[in-house]
């Protein structure tokens, strides 16, 4: 007796080590299985449907954004007769495009019976920024130089910008030619003070407001924290980028 128990315990210890809780329970509805000689089967076709859900849900596209090829179902075998509950979950945190794997955990009666490996090449599509024009080291991107286009990012970095707001305004780090996607790196604030520059330093406290003449000691962005000195006292503070003749003095 007591080496039964010793065995159960060992199974349910399996059990969670193998069977993650951060699953996600499958509409029971999408489930159809087939029922021959006392068995029930799940088909390959309704796994590439559940896949597909799967990866809608979590990527928040429609299915017309997802394409999934060369799906594999791996183990899928015929469970007993009952009430089937199927739970999914990512392989690995990998992200949801190109060669995606899933575990899926069939249950029958709340027991499982079953764990089926899916993995499949996803190609997902979706808008993205791109140049009109050849843009040049050191421009600052307007609206009129950018577009979206339908592109499938699954062959791009996950830093290529899907929203021209995001862009507009920003400062071209290398030159990008035309119908390029443009990607973060890409792109930084226009620089608003450089090293030498000489500035107003602002402090505000209250009502108190004074000011002194200062020079920049490190080139500096919109609201970036540099270094300069007060020309007065000659000693050297943290200021914030207020434009490219103020900063001002946290406090």
């Amino acid at each position: 007796m007591g080496k039964l128990v010793h065995i159960m315990i060992l199974l349910a210890c399996f059990l969670v080590v193998s069977f993650p809780l951060e699953s996600e329970a499958v509409d029971k509805k999408a489930i159809k299985a087939i029922t021959s000689q006392g068995k029930q089967t799940i088909s390959d076709a309704t796994f590439r449907e559940i896949f597909r859900d799967y990866l809608c849900q979590h990527l928040g596209k429609e299915k017309s954004d997802v394409m999934v090829s060369g799906l594999k179902v791996l183990g899928n075998k015929p469970v007993p007769p009952g009430e089937i509950n199927l739970r999914l979950f990512q392989k690995d945190k990998r992200r949801l495009e190109g060669n995606v794997r899933l575990v899926a955990i069939i249950s029958v009666n709340g027991v499982v019976k079953n764990k089926i490996r899916l993995s499949g090449w996803v190609d997902v599509f979706e808008s993205v920024v791109c140049a009109c024009r050849n843009l040049k080291k050191g421009e600052i991107i307007e609206e009129d130089d950018l577009y979206l286009a339908r592109k499938n990012i699954s062959h791009l970095s996950s830093k290529t910008l899907t929203d021209t707001g995001k862009a507009v305004g920003l400062m071209v780090k290398h030159t990008i030619g035309k119908d390029a996607c443009i990607k973060e790196w890409m792109l930084e604030k226009p620089l608003v003070v450089k090293r030498g520059d000489m500035i107003t330093i602002l402090a505000e406290s209250g009502n108190l407001r004074v000011t002194a003449p200062g020079r920049v000691l490190a080139k500096g962005h919109m609201g970036e924290l540099i270094r300069v000195q007060n020309s007065m006292s000659k000693k050297m503070i943290y200021a914030r980028v207020i434009n490219n003749s103020t900063v001002r003095v946290d406090f």
